[in-house]
Parts: C-alpha cells; structure tokens; sequence
C-alpha cells in the first residue's frame, strides 16, 4: 500500500504535468494564431495602402501629362497668334508702302494743256524728267516675288516659301520689304521646327536690318526659339532685352507676359 501510493502520486504528478503542458500548448496554439490573424490583417492594410499609392502615382502621372498636353496646346496657340499678328503687322506695312507710293505718283499729275499736248508725250504728263517719282520699272518683279513667296508661307509651303524669299532676298536685298523677307524665312524654320536654323535667320534680321519694322518682332521670337530648346534663362535674357529696347511695342508687352510665366 506505501508502495502504491507513491505510484498514484507519480501518476497524478505525470498526468498533471501532461494536462500542464496540454494547456501551455493549446495557450500556445491561441497565441499563434491570433498572431497569424493579426499578420494577415497587417498584411490586407499594407496591400490596400500599396494600392491606394499605387492608385495615386498613376493620378498624378495622368494629371501630369493633362498638364504637358495642355501646355503643348497653349505653345500651339500662342505660336499661332504671334504668327497672325506679324502677318497683320506685315499687310499694314505693305498698305503703308502703297499708299505712299499711290501719294507720290498723285504728286507727279499735274494740269496741263488738254489742247494742245506736246508730242511724245501724254496728256496731263510733264513732257520731260522733272526729277520727281518716276516709276520704278523692276517693281512689278520685287512685288511678285515677295507677294508669291508670303502667299506660300500663308499655306503652309514653308520650304517653298524659304526659297521664294531667298531669291527675293538675292534680287533686291535693300528695298523695303527685305527686312520682311528675312524674318520670314526665319519664322518658316520655326513653323518647320527647325529651331537652330530659325535662330539663325532672326539674327541676321537683327544684324542686317537694326532699324527695319521687323527687329523688335525678331527679337522677341529668339526668345521663343530659346524657351523651344529649354534654354529659359537665355530666354529671360533675350525677353528682358526686348522690354528695354522697345518699350511700349506690342513685343515688349508680349515679353512681358513671357517673363511672368517664367517666374519661379
């Protein structure tokens, strides 16, 4: 019977530790899981903030290139206004040329003897050279050239156009339109893309003709042509320098509206 006991004490003592243990195991399991959940709860909150980042990187590249396009559509536009304003610009020199030209052939009829005209001549013309206008008899010539090649840069024919201009350039390089022509062939080069080119050809207008109708308009495209090559503060510059050299012009206050939109 003392023997027994021990026995049944070391059997309680066995079965209590394995009930222990059981306990311990099964609190560990509980533990483990709850640790599992909580894992995969972690992990469903990290993939939906992933997602929501995810989500926002793609609105904001979207929204991005709405802005690219939008801007790309302003370029578009002011390019195509500053096209229009020169070309008004240029018909309103044009009507100017020909209205002094129509005043100055006014000036050369003068009353005469409707009886008794002079031979060799005609009625109501002086009869011989008073060293008043005359007209020029190449003008026909320097007026087809021009008129033919701005009509080709009207359409759009810009390579057309650049030549067209060129040989009026190499017939009649000093006359009034001149000036015109060249800064025509430079905007040709702009409307192609060609920006180093059209760089070029705005300079030589500036170089040749300093004092002709087009320098102030030469001036302020160069500083387009820089802002088109991502050249902003040599666009600045250029701006800046239109604003002092012709205060009050149209270009002046175009390079100022440039010059706000460059502001940091």
């Amino acid at each position: 019977m003392a023997a027994s006991r021990p026995g049944r004490a070391a059997g309680f003592g066995a079965a209590a530790a394995w009930g222990l243990l059981a306990a311990v195991l099964c609190a560990g399991c509980g533990v483990q899981r709850e640790f599992v959940r909580r894992g995969q709860v972690l992990d469903s909150a990290a993939t939906r903030v992933w997602r929501m980042e995810l989500a926002q990187q793609r609105q904001g590249q979207e929204l991005a290139r709405q802005r690219a396009d939008l801007l790309t559509e302003m370029e578009k536009l002011e390019g195509q206004l500053d096209q229009l304003e020169s070309r008004l610009a240029d018909v309103s020199d044009r009507l100017a040329r020909i209205s002094r030209r129509v005043g100055a052939g006014e000036g050369d009829i003068t009353p005469g003897n409707t009886s008794t005209p002079l031979p060799g001549t005609r009625l109501g013309f002086p009869a011989q050279d008073t060293g008043r206008f005359q007209p020029d008899p190449s003008a026909g010539v320097e007026d087809q050239l021009y008129n033919t090649a701005y009509l080709d840069f009207t359409r759009g024919k810009f390579a057309v156009a650049i030549s067209g201009f060129r040989r009026y350039l190499a017939s009649f390089p000093n006359t009034d339109n001149a000036d015109n022509a060249q800064y025509w062939i430079g905007e040709c080069f702009y409307s192609l893309g060609k920006m180093d080119s059209a760089e070029t050809e705005f300079k030589q207008v500036v170089v040749s003709y300093p004092r002709g109708n087009k320098a102030p308009s030469a001036e302020y495209k160069l500083g387009l042509v820089y802002l088109a090559q991502n050249r902003n503060p040599e666009a600045r510059n250029q701006f800046h320098q239109v604003v002092k050299l012709y205060p009050g012009s149209n270009e002046a206050k175009l390079a100022q509206d440039r010059l706000r939109a460059l502001e940091p």
